[in-house]
C-alpha cells in the first residue's frame, strides 16, 4: 500500500513538472493588467449590492482551470485573478492558497475562439439543486446586469441536466449544447475573451458560513424571475419532502416509512422533488402553508414561499449550515429546527425522528 502511494506521488510529481515546463508557473495578482477590463456591479434589479464589491472581469486570452471538485482558477498571463477564483480546503475558502499557485495547470489546454462565460465552481454547482439556484443562476444574473448574453457565447460548466435546462429556458437563456465547454472533460481552457464574475456568496471563511449568510438579493431575484412565470394553483397545503431519492446518505431518516405513514394520516402530501418539473416545484411552494423536511437541497424551494409559511427543518446536530433559516428570515417565514443526534453506520440514513416531536408541531 505504501509502495503504491509512493509510485502515485512520483507519477504526479512528473506530471506537474512537465506542465509547469509547458505553461509556466502561476503567480497571484497584485495589480490589474491591461488585458483585463473590470466592471463593478452596484445594482441588481434595483437592489443595492455595492457592499458586496461584485466585479465582472473581461479578460483577453484568459485561461480557466478547475479540478472539478474544490478549485477554480481564472488566469491572465500566468497571473491568478483572485477576485474570481477560489479554493476550498476542507470547507474553508482559501483564495490565496489556490492549488495552481503550487502545481500550475497540469492539464492540456483547450482553446476556444470566442467569448466564454465562466460558470463552473466544482461538482456541487453542477449536480446540486440548491447550489445551482443559489450560486450558478446568481452568477448568470450578475453577468447579465453588465453584459448581454447571446447565442454566440460559450459557457464553461458541466453538461446540463433536466432541471438546469428548465431553469435556463425560464430565464430566456437558450444555451446551444454545442457551446457548452464541459468543465469535467476540459479542466483547462483558454478563450479569446473570458468573462468571469465574483462568486455571489463565497466571501466568508467557510462554505457553511457563506451559505448561512446568503445575500438577500439572490432570494429576491429568484422570486422576481421565476414567480412571474405561469404558476399553477396547488392544493398541497401541507407537504413533506421525502429525501429517499437523494444519492447522498446524509440527512436521511432511518424511520422514513414510519414518518411518511404518520404524515399521510395528517393529510400531508409526500413529495419526491426529483419527480417534479422545476416550475411545478415553484408552484407548490408558492401555495403551501406548512413544510416538513430533512435538511437538503430541496428546501431551496422555500425561496418561493409566501410570508408566514411554516417551515420545519429536520437536521443533524453536527451540520452547521443554516442557509434555510437565513432564506426563511429573508422571506419572513416561520422557521424552526428539529435537531437530531447523528446515527452512524446505518445504510438507511443518519437520523431517527421520534413521532412525538412532530405531534407537538402539527
Amino acid at each position: 500500500m505504501l509502495l503504491k502511494k509512493k509510485i502515485k506521488l512520483f507519477y504526479n510529481t512528473i506530471i506537474i513538472n512537465f506542465f509547469l515546463g509547458v505553461y509556466g508557473k502561476i503567480k497571484i495578482q497584485k495589480k490589474i493588467q491591461k488585458e483585463i477590463k473590470v466592471t463593478n456591479v452596484y445594482k441588481i434589479f434595483n437592489n443595492n449590492v455595492k457592499k458586496y464589491k461584485y466585479k465582472l472581469y473581461q479578460i483577453n486570452n484568459g485561461r480557466v482551470f478547475t479540478n472539478y471538485v474544490e478549485n477554480l482558477a481564472v488566469i491572465s498571463k500566468n497571473i491568478l485573478i483572485k477576485d474570481v477564483s477560489f479554493q476550498q480546503i476542507k470547507g474553508y475558502l482559501k483564495q490565496n492558497k489556490n492549488e495552481v499557485l503550487l502545481n500550475g495547470t497540469p492539464k492540456f489546454k483547450k482553446k476556444v475562439n470566442g467569448r466564454m462565460l465562466v460558470l463552473t465552481q466544482g461538482a456541487s454547482g453542477h449536480l446540486n439543486y440548491a447550489h445551482w439556484l443559489f450560486d450558478i443562476i446568481p452568477k448568470i444574473i450578475l453577468i447579465s446586469q453588465q453584459y448581454k448574453i447571446d447565442k454566440k457565447d460559450f459557457f464553461y460548466l458541466s453538461r446540463l441536466n433536466k432541471f438546469q435546462k428548465e431553469t435556463l429556458k425560464l430565464i430566456n437563456i437558450n444555451i446551444d449544447t454545442k457551446k457548452i465547454i464541459d468543465s469535467n472533460k476540459f479542466r483547462h481552457v483558454e478563450a479569446k475573451k473570458l468573462l468571469a464574475v465574483t462568486h455571489p456568496n463565497y466571501f466568508n471563511k467557510t462554505i457553511f458560513f457563506s451559505h448561512s449568510n446568503i445575500p438577500a438579493w439572490i432570494i429576491y431575484s429568484l422570486k422576481k424571475i421565476f414567480q412571474k412565470k405561469k404558476i399553477k394553483k396547488s392544493n398541497y397545503k401541507k407537504i413533506f419532502i421525502d429525501r429517499t431519492d437523494s444519492n447522498q446518505n446524509h440527512c436521511k431518516l432511518i424511520n422514513n416509512k414510519e414518518v411518511v405513514m404518520f404524515l399521510r394520516k395528517k393529510n400531508f402530501k409526500i413529495l419526491r422533488l426529483s419527480n417534479l418539473k422545476f416550475i411545478d416545484q415553484v408552484s407548490i411552494f408558492s401555495n403551501c402553508k406548512l413544510i416538513i423536511a430533512p435538511h437538503g437541497a430541496g428546501l431551496a424551494n422555500i425561496t418561493f414561499c409566501r410570508r408566514n409559511t411554516k417551515v420545519v427543518e429536520i437536521i443533524p446536530k453536527y451540520i452547521k449550515n443554516y442557509e434555510y433559516k437565513r432564506v426563511s428570515k429573508i422571506n419572513k417565514l416561520n422557521h424552526q429546527f428539529i435537531f437530531l443526534n447523528e446515527i452512524k453506520n446505518n445504510n438507511n440514513g443518519d437520523m431517527y425522528l421520534d413521532l412525538d416531536k412532530i405531534r407537538k408541531i402539527i
